[in-house]
C-alpha cells in the first residue's frame, strides 16, 4: 500500500468500546485534540464476531470494514463497506470511511462520489469535510479541497490534520506563502506531527 495514499487518507478516529466501534462521528484523535496520529484500531475479532451474529447490521458491517482497513486488508475492507452502504445508505460515516478506504486503492473519482455523499448526509461534522477535500485533491481540484479544508477548520478549530492537509493543498496550488502559515499553525497544535515538518522544511528551501 502506498504511503503517501495512506497519509492522504486520514483520519478517521476509531475507538474500541467493549465490542466493536468504529464509527468516526464524534471521536476525536491523539488526546482528544484532533492531531494526526489519532487513529485507533478496532478489535477485528470483535468486529468479525459482530458481523456474524448480525450480518445484516450495517453499523457493524461499518466498524468492521474500518477495522480490516486498520489492520491493511483493503478489499476486505472496501467489502464490508460496500455492505454497509447497501445496508443503510443514510449512515454518514459508511460512506465517509468507504472513500478513505477507495482513495487508498487509487479509485479516485468513486472517494469523490462517496465523500460527497457523507457531507450531503451530514454537513456539521469536520471529518467528512477532510475526507471530502482529500478526494477533491486527489482528483486534481486544489480549489475546492481548500474550501473544504477550511470548513472543517471553521467547525474544529484545534483540527490539526486539517491544517495538515490544508497547507499540503496551498502548496500543490502555488499559494507557498499561504502554505507556510498554515503549516506552522498546524505544528503549533501537534509538533510531533513529521509530515508538517518534513513539508516545512522542504517550503523553507
Amino acid at each position: 500500500m502506498s504511503k503517501a495514499l495512506l497519509s492522504l487518507a486520514l483520519i478517521v478516529s476509531s475507538l474500541v468500546g467493549s465490542a466493536c466501534s468504529a464509527k468516526e462521528s464524534g471521536q476525536e484523535g491523539r488526546s482528544g485534540n484532533w492531531k494526526s496520529g489519532g487513529q485507533g484500531s478496532p478489535a477485528l475479532e470483535a468486529c468479525r464476531k459482530r458481523v456474524s451474529e448480525h450480518p445484516a447490521d450495517a453499523e457493524a458491517q461499518n466498524d468492521l470494514g474500518w477495522a480490516l482497513r486498520q489492520n491493511e486488508d483493503l478489499k476486505g475492507a472496501e467489502s464490508s463497506l460496500r455492505q454497509s452502504v447497501k445496508l443503510n445508505g443514510n449512515l454518514a460515516y459508511s460512506h465517509s470511511n468507504l472513500s478513505v478506504v477507495l482513495l487508498d486503492q487509487g479509485q479516485k473519482e468513486e472517494a469523490l462520489a462517496e465523500a460527497q455523499k457523507a457531507v450531503v448526509l451530514d454537513a456539521k461534522q469536520p471529518i467528512y469535510h477532510v475526507v471530502l477535500g482529500n478526494a477533491m485533491s486527489a482528483n486534481g481540484d486544489a480549489k475546492n479541497a481548500i474550501g473544504e479544508y477550511k470548513t472543517a477548520i471553521a467547525f474544529r478549530p484545534d483540527y490539526e490534520n486539517a491544517y495538515y492537509n490544508l497547507g499540503r493543498v496551498l502548496d500543490i496550488d502555488g499559494q507557498a506563502t499561504e502554505a507556510k502559515v498554515v503549516l506552522s499553525q498546524a505544528l503549533n497544535l501537534d509538533p510531533q506531527d513529521t509530515r508538517v515538518v518534513k513539508l516545512l522544511d522542504q517550503l523553507m528551501k
